[in-house]
């Protein structure tokens, strides 16, 4: 935690990288007594400078493996303006730790570090290998192949195929069941500018943006509806598509605006496809007549010759769900070492995004999903990891490794 600060990963292009190899340091100071006996083997895959993944192993008797993958040494960029407690240092209140990262994620590397060192201190004899993943750039930013896709396509984590994969990168314990896909969206409205006290003398882009952006949205709650399995998996919400963001090129309260941009993203349950329904939005807005869409009062968005318009485009590739494979041997060891440790906890799935989960799965992983965090605080101000949650999420993973042996 006192590295958090240069720990940031902002997507912002003049954003500085963060510094992976500072937290990932202390993982291997901690670890390094049991290296040079033997009882652990770390490994220390960087792709960019100070930047680098960690690959802990505590080796078996056989080639089987049990994984836990996604626990990430970035964090979320955090603005002190927003907190009431100092975001860059950890502060201990009763069984609350305070501070950017400790539930996203680095909470959950300092509970497999622990678990690790007591592996190897007390020399369990295990079956399976276990392995643990710690990695860089999981948050969103502009750079790219560094993290758990390079190791993947770089074939360093094919024998982890030997064995169930836990995603360690999620919250209250769940399981979680699920998460969402998804894509984002740009839409770009172009009227002509006019006083606002003679509105037939102009197209409103603002009002024909917000029109746009609705039919937008009803063509895609009409084909895109709440799926029957989403009950199944205990999804909290359906797939959504919603603008998030709005700019109006304006400099004054009376004048009718001649551009407007509205911005937003599509979350998706894992039964529909990002890519289809990228294409489909774009297919709908180029074949849209914007004299179609509703007005009121003296708005109108031809006016002679001049014609409102509107684009619509992908901002970035769009990503998919997943769908947990609820019959595996790793999710039924996942799902009793949860009602084991915390039995009030119920599997749930969320539309929220987990980047590379679906990835490994179509790479051939059994991916299963759990987290110690609190969900309520993730990205938040303020956020916070409770020690006890930490202490049974250990248990957890103890419990996992006697079922597999």
């Amino acid at each position: 935690m006192a590295h958090c600060e240069r720990l940031q990963n902002s997507p912002l292009k003049d954003a500085p990288p963060p510094q992976e190899d500072l937290a990932g340091n202390i993982v291997r100071e901690e670890l390094a007594p049991f290296v040079r006996t033997g009882a652990l083997r770390v490994e220390h895959v960087s792709y960019a400078d100070k930047r680098g993944n960690l690959i802990l192993t505590y080796p078996g008797r056989t080639k089987k493996t049990v994984a836990f993958v996604g626990a990430h040494l970035d964090v979320v960029p955090a603005d002190p303006k927003e907190w009431q407690r100092p975001p860059f240092a950890l502060q201990v209140e009763g069984d609350r730790l305070y501070g950017r990262g400790v539930t996203d994620c680095l909470g959950h590397v300092a509970v497999l570090t622990d678990l690790f060192a007591q592996l190897a201190e007390h020399k369990i004899q295990l079956d399976h290998s276990v392995v643990a993943v710690i990695i860089a750039n999981e948050e969103m930013s502009n750079t790219h192949g560094i993290g758990i896709n390079r190791l993947v396509k770089d074939g360093k984590l094919d024998h982890l195929k030997n064995g169930p994969l836990y995603w360690l990168d999620s919250a209250n314990f769940g399981p979680t069941l699920g998460t969402g896909g998804m894509a984002t969206w740009r839409l770009v409205a172009e009227g002509k500018v006019a006083h606002s006290g003679f509105p037939q003398n102009g197209i409103n882009a603002a009002e024909l943006a917000f029109a746009a952006t609705q039919a937008l949205q009803a063509w895609f709650y009409k084909n895109y509806p709440p799926h029957p399995k989403e009950a199944e998996y205990g999804f909290l919400v359906p797939s959504s598509f919603k603008p998030t963001r709005v700019q109006v090129e304006n400099d004054t309260l009376t004048k009718i605006p001649g551009k407007a941009i509205v911005e937003g993203d599509i979350r998706l349950t894992p039964w529909y496809s990002a890519e289809e329904v990228k294409n489909g939005a774009l297919a709908f807005i180029k074949n849209l007549d914007v004299r179609d869409l509703p007005m009121l009062g003296p708005s109108r968005y031809q006016l002679g010759e001049a014609m409102g318009t509107v684009k619509l485009e992908a901002i970035g590739a769009p990503g998919g769900g997943i769908a947990c494979d609820c019959n595996s041997l790793g999710y039924q060891a996942l799902a009793e070492a949860i009602t084991a440790i915390r039995p009030e906890s119920q599997p749930f799935s969320l539309t929220g995004t987990l980047p590379y989960v679906r990835f490994l799965q179509k790479n051939g992983f059994d991916v299963q999903i759990t987290g110690f965090g609190r969900m309520d605080t993730y990205h938040a101000p303020n956020e916070f990891a409770e020690l006890s949650h930490m202490r049974d999420g250990f248990r957890i993973l103890c419990h996992i490794l006697e079922r597999f042996g």
